[in-house]
């Protein structure tokens, strides 16, 4: 024990109150050590969890910084009309889809409206006459007037049936070769795509497939297109009746309506054309429209279950 200034030994007082001294000193040495520590791992928590510093970012020069769990999902891509819609995936083109196809008829009394080369200014009235009678028909499509390309969606969701007929409709482009006339046919339904969210299966050739001036531009091409286009999923439709409006700009009614109105056929596949020279279409219709319902018609437009006409191929 160490002695007093004085030499002489601390008493037992004097000794019990330095142990109580050198007590607190390391009590509060270990509450300072303690302390120490805990602030020293909160503030390391902190760091590792606060935002990063971002030299020219906004709200004080702080970014957030984002875990893989609080990142925004990736968006998905738009799925194909077709994926989500029935009736979209019936007529949606689709080389693995296997169809019964009808080439001998329904059986049924059935008129198929159809009009080639819209859309047109006269779109909306042919389809303000469907929609009165409260049918539905088939567009055979073209790319001649992409700022009425909105018509295609148009009568697609008045329940139509949309069918490619050509990009162009340039007999001396598309009929050259096979690669050509695919090509054609790739573009405009790339164009319906647009419109209603998938390419269709129908397509009608111009000119159809029994055309002979095709064999101006490659001989034989007809011969080949019409296994090669269903080879690749398509199916092609001519006709049994034509209204005879492309013979001439704005044909008389009556012409039409004789033209339309036959006996003998289960079956119609009727020919019109949508076109701006063709402003008597829709004020025939109406007529040619009674003149079926009378005589016990109904009228559909082309789906997988309808009649498909094919013409003999002359080229």
């Amino acid at each position: 024990m160490a002695r007093g200034s004085s030499g002489r030994r601390p008493s037992a007082r004097a000794q019990q109150r330095q142990a109580r001294g050198l007590l607190v000193v390391a009590a509060v040495l270990c509450v300072a050590l303690v302390g120490g520590v805990t602030a020293l791992v909160t503030l390391v928590s902190s760091a590792a969890t606060a935002p990063a510093s971002a030299a020219d970012g906004d709200d004080g020069g702080w970014v957030e910084v984002l875990t893989d769990a609080d990142a925004p999902a990736e968006p998905e891509p738009e799925p194909d009309a077709a994926e989500n819609d029935a009736r979209a995936a019936d007529l949606s083109l689709d080389p693995e889809k296997q169809t019964d196809w009808k080439l001998d008829g329904t059986g049924e009394k059935t008129v198929y409206l159809t009009f080639d080369d819209g859309p047109s200014d006269n779109t909306p009235r042919v389809l303000e006459v469907l929609q009165r009678y409260g049918i539905n028909a088939t567009f055979f499509v073209t790319g001649h007037e992409p700022d009425k390309a909105h018509y295609i969606k148009d009568a697609y969701e008045a329940g139509n049936s949309i069918g490619l007929h050509s990009m162009t409709h340039n007999y001396d482009e598309i009929y050259v070769s096979e690669e050509a006339f695919f090509s054609d046919l790739e573009a405009v339904g790339n164009m319906v795509k647009e419109q209603i969210g998938f390419v269709p299966y129908l397509t009608r050739f111009p000119g159809g497939a029994s055309n002979t001036i095709s064999a101006n531009y490659c001989p034989g091409i007809m011969s080949a297109l019409v296994d090669d286009v269903q080879a690749r999923g398509y199916q092609f439709y001519d006709w049994n009746v034509s209204s005879g409006d492309a013979s001439g700009t704005n044909v008389d009614v009556e012409t039409l309506v004789s033209g339309s109105c036959v006996e003998g056929y289960t079956n119609v596949m009727l020919l019109f054309h949508d076109s701006n020279t063709k402003d008597t279409t829709p004020d025939a219709l109406p007529r040619i429209i009674e003149y079926y319902q009378e005589r016990g018609y109904k009228f559909e437009p082309i789906t997988r279950e309808a009649f498909v006409c094919h013409h003999g191929v002359n080229n």
